[in-house]
């Protein structure tokens, strides 16, 4: 049987160690063993988003989106693609996509922060903070905490925020670094000292 929980823990693993191809062999063995579904092209999409391939990375979200089974995997699939967008700097599409995210899974965390992201570099700053306002309960893990400062640009609470979610998840110190939630603090002397720390 499936299960997306140790799959997570595991991926995460190599995360930490930067073994991104091993993220691509695992994914490929996951997608063979099962084909039905969209975990394995998800984290074959992750993969190639950490190794900067952002072309395969939307390739196989939309090879995942596919294999979806319901809204909470498409708005899953759908908000992964708008943060690929965001890394990409195509703000029309992170916001097609983060809004097709949110109308299936209106809780969906990630598909808020991206579509912020999306809304600030448009310039609709206050749409951004309202967004990011009205979902403050949904904001349960430290990693999202500190996401939502850095698009606020509340730097110490970021600090603060992602040096708890360090601690408590080693490979968020990869993610970061790839994360465009964080793409204006790469070269904060701060923020480069925490991941080093």
């Amino acid at each position: 049987m499936l299960d997306a929980q140790k799959i997570g823990t595991d991926m995460n693993v190599l995360i930490s160690e930067r073994r991104f191809n091993d993220i691509i062999t695992g994914a490929e063995q996951l997608t063979e063993e099962y084909p039905e579904s969209y975990l394995g092209r998800w984290w074959m999409a992750r993969g190639y988003t950490l190794m900067g391939d952002t072309e395969s990375a939307l390739h196989w979200f939309m090879e995942a989106m596919k294999k979806a089974e319901d809204d909470y995997e498409e708005s899953k699939i759908s908000s992964s693609m708008a943060n690929v967008y965001n890394i990409r700097k195509d703000w029309d599409q992170s916001l097609n996509f983060s809004e097709i995210a949110l109308e299936l899974n209106p809780e969906n965390v990630v598909g808020v922060i991206a579509r912020s992201i999306a809304l600030m570099a448009t310039g609709k700053r206050k749409e951004a903070y309202k967004l990011l306002d009205v979902n403050t309960k949904r904001y349960k893990e430290d990693y999202q905490k500190a996401c939502v400062a850095a698009v606020k640009k509340d730097k110490e609470k970021m600090l603060s925020y992602l040096s708890k979610a360090i601690s408590e998840n080693p490979h968020t110190r990869i993610t970061v670094q790839y994360d465009p939630d964080f793409a204006l603090y790469r070269r904060d002397p701060d923020f480069r000292a925490l991941l080093k720390s």
